[in-house]
């Protein structure tokens, strides 16, 4: 008895059309890997620390390599076969072109698995032109700050955060520069200054931030030490503007620019040549920092006044015996102070008040085991409302900090202001950028292209960003990272190589 061969010979067939698929779906997946692995590469060119290539981008290209060479020998193997039991051209590429087809989305999805989440360039904003300028600051407005102020040293800009188009700009007067702007914007209304050159920073406007219409100008007497850019000239506060002047600070109101009260705050002893230097306003208090100075000796005093009326509410004394280098705010509500005294054994500390008095909590700049870098110190520009790799987070100061004696970031640290012990440490690379995502978590953006989310409590990474790779990375020398309008903005200092800003999503 002989048995019908025609079942085992459909197997067989069936079986060599699904191997000229598979090998079909290798060779998609190879042409699919090859253009997604060449076109994730930022610019055409990745590698090193500073310019790493996203994750995925190296098993991706191996995959294509190995799967190109595999897929062409497979479909010459199997076409062969297949045309062995069944004769033609048509089936045999139509079954190839089926596999190339059914492996596309696969491929795509274990692409994203191996590349892992990532930030892409959403806008960038067109170069500054002349190119001389620079960004002295930047402002985020609106609700949920949908509009991104970058003041410049010729003109206020401001862009649309959710797209970068330019809603309104705001020329400086002729032959005058930014030497001065306010920490934040109250009531839609900030405050910038301008100086000619060489000059005092005497010149102050309130602006409506959301229309770009200068509101008021006044002309600041007594200002003769402040010539260039300088932080902390400038306060805005309920419906108080603050201008600081070299015998005390000025108040006018926000919105009209009326003279409301002066505070002269000049008193020295025995010789003493005082004079403030940086003033801050938050919640209905204003704090103004006066340095005084004797030949070689110095001292200073933290003086806190109402906003709205100018009473002197406290006066206390800086623990310095030299004279005064940097006073710098870190934040003004709680009131926290950057201090460093000349004398190389003095006071070199952030400085957290108390808001009942008493002694501030010091957190030394230099450590047994790392340093804190508050400051970016590379490039130029945000001078007048500098670019800080530092932020207050309810009670809990967040700083870049380097090994002893080192020059980059490489780890994040975070400090209670209340006793001044340090809650955490984490290992970051190099910290281009650092803004508070809300009360309880801060965002470090890293010089190599990635994006990290902290809990300010315990340092724990939170968050769906959190540890993503950011595949345009266009940083200038100076840079400030912002949240606005569900956006991560960076914003460089300059804007002339690299966009002025771009936005990642």
């Amino acid at each position: 008895m002989v048995q019908d061969g025609r079942p085992r010979a459909g197997r067989r067939a069936a079986g060599a059309g699904l191997a000229v698929m598979a090998a079909g779906a290798a060779a998609g997946l190879a042409v699919e890997f090859h253009f997604l692995g060449w076109t994730s590469v930022p610019g055409g060119a990745c590698g090193g620390r500073y310019r790493p290539c996203p994750d995925g981008t190296t098993p991706t290209l191996l995959l294509a390599f190995a799967l190109t060479f595999g897929g062409y020998l497979g479909l010459l193997v199997t076409i062969g076969r297949f045309t062995e039991r069944r004769p033609g051209r048509i089936v045999p590429a139509a079954l190839a072109v089926a596999g190339v087809v059914l492996a596309l989305w696969p491929g795509r999805q274990a692409y994203l698995w191996m590349r892992g989440p990532v930030l892409e360039l959403a806008w960038q904003a067109g170069p500054d032109r002349p190119s001389g300028v620079r960004a002295e600051g930047v402002w985020t407005v609106g609700e949920d700050g949908s509009t991104v102020v970058r003041v410049r040293t010729d003109a206020l800009v401001a862009y649309d955060a959710r797209d970068g188009g330019r809603r309104w700009t705001l020329r400086a007067p002729v032959r005058e520069s930014v030497c001065g702007m306010s920490r934040d914007v109250a009531g839609g209304v900030g405050l910038v200054a301008f100086a000619r050159h060489e000059k005092p920073c005497d010149t102050v406007w309130g602006v409506d931030t959301r229309t770009g219409r200068t509101l008021w100008e006044r002309k600041i007497t007594g200002v003769a030490a402040f010539t260039a850019g300088s932080d902390s000239l400038l306060a805005a506060d309920g419906d108080v503007a603050l201008a600081l002047t070299g015998t005390g600070v000025r108040a006018y109101g926000l919105t009209d620019g009326r003279p409301r009260w002066t505070a002269d705050l000049r008193g020295g002893k025995g010789g003493e040549t005082c004079a403030p230097n940086v003033v801050s306003a938050a919640a209905g208090t204003a704090r103004a920092v006066v340095t005084c100075q004797a030949g070689e000796k110095g001292s200073g005093r933290v003086v806190t006044l109402d906003t709205a009326t100018g009473e002197r509410r406290l006066s206390r004394a800086l623990p310095v015996e030299s004279p005064v280098d940097t006073a710098m705010v870190v934040s003004a509500e709680p009131f926290t102070l950057l201090l460093r005294e000349r004398d190389e054994r003095g006071v070199a500390a952030v400085l957290a008040y108390p808001d009942g008095g008493g002694d501030p909590v010091r957190i030394p700049l230099s450590a047994d085991d790392e340093d804190l870098l508050v400051r970016q110190v590379s490039g130029e520009g945000f001078t007048a409302r500098p670019a800080l790799t530092a932020a207050v987070c309810g009670g809990t100061l967040v700083v870049a900090t380097a090994e002893p004696g080192g020059y980059s970031a490489d780890h994040v640290s975070a400090y209670a202001l209340r006793d001044g012990r340090r809650l955490w440490r984490a290992g970051v690379d190099e910290v281009a950028g650092l803004v508070p995502t809300g009360r309880d978590r801060v965002a470090v953006l890293g010089a190599n292209g990635r994006l990290w989310i902290f809990g300010t409590a315990d340092g724990d990474r939170v968050g769906e960003d959190d540890g993503t790779m950011v595949l345009t990375n266009r940083l200038a020398a100076r840079t400030q990272l912002l949240r606005a309008a569900g956006t991560w903005i960076v914003v460089n200092g300059d804007g002339v190589k690299e966009p002025p800003l771009y936005g990642l999503r």
